[in-house]
């Protein structure tokens, strides 16, 4: 019952606390169709984002692996568990994408600019970073993590607070699939892959000259256009295909100024 209950903190940890990581990298390093504004980063309402909290919630996990014959403490057990760890990241990251793109017709992010990137989806930056947060939770966060869930499930009211928390969580994301299944409907009977990114950025677009007013933990909301009008009008902004061809001929002019100037 423990390790559920410190699962579940993992979880709530990694959810808000990417959301958070999230909110400043989407703010400083904008995605295709965002500008340098601050904006809920995920999907669902809330400061959560559930990817990130899965991914601690492994981290926590592997943290505990051993291997037979090797010091528990040593670094070879640290590295091979490290290893493991940003395997693991990159496979769920991998997943995760493959099931917007193929369930919900979404592409969540896009790293085909990025050298040597795999469908888009995963490339060695971001497996890279992934090993920094790896390295970070298992050597600095991981034993100072095992003291505070040693005092938080002990605590009286947490049970409650676990219990409020996930069902806040869950109508939340139950509304969001409500919504996706919606953006599926009208992406497959258009035919399109929609960037997640620039999806919410000409929603805000749209809402800002019609002068509605922007509600921060509701992104997608837009009383000047249904849905359906939504995507009759602005579908070419957030289509995949027709995005990345905007940028390779954006490209090729600046390559042939460049190539003209010299």
């Amino acid at each position: 019952m423990d390790t559920i209950k410190s699962i579940a903190f993992i979880f709530i940890v990694g959810s808000t606390g990417g959301w958070v990581l999230e909110f400043f990298y989407r703010h400083f390093v904008p995605s295709i169709g965002q500008t340098k504004k601050w904006v809920n980063p995920g999907f669902l309402s809330g400061p959560w984002l559930p990817l990130y909290g899965t991914g601690l919630s492994c981290l926590y996990l592997m943290s505990f692996i051993t291997f037979p014959g090797m010091d528990p403490e040593g670094w070879g057990t640290k590295v091979l568990v490290l290893l493991i760890m940003v395997v693991a990241m990159t496979i769920i990251e991998l997943i995760t994408g493959y099931i917007f793109i193929i369930r919900l017709n979404m592409r969540l992010w896009d790293y085909t600019d990025n050298r040597f990137n795999f469908h888009g989806i995963i490339c060695p930056l971001y497996t890279f970073f992934w090993g920094i947060i790896c390295a970070i939770y298992y050597l600095i966060v991981h034993k100072p993590m095992l003291n505070l869930l040693d005092t938080m499930i002990n605590l009286p009211g947490y049970n409650l607070f676990i219990i409020a928390f996930f069902a806040v969580f869950i109508l939340d994301f139950l509304h969001a699939i409500k919504f996706l299944r919606l953006v599926k409907k009208l992406a497959k009977e258009y035919n399109i892959v929609v960037l997640f990114t620039a999806f919410r950025g000409k929603i805000n677009e749209v809402r800002n000259a019609s002068k509605e007013e922007s509600h921060f933990f509701r992104p997608f909301e837009l009383k000047s256009l249904s849905m359906r009008a939504f995507f009759i009008k602005y579908k070419d902004a957030f289509t995949f295909s027709k995005l990345r061809g905007k940028i390779s001929d954006m490209k090729d002019r600046h390559s042939s100024r460049t190539d003209n100037s010299a």
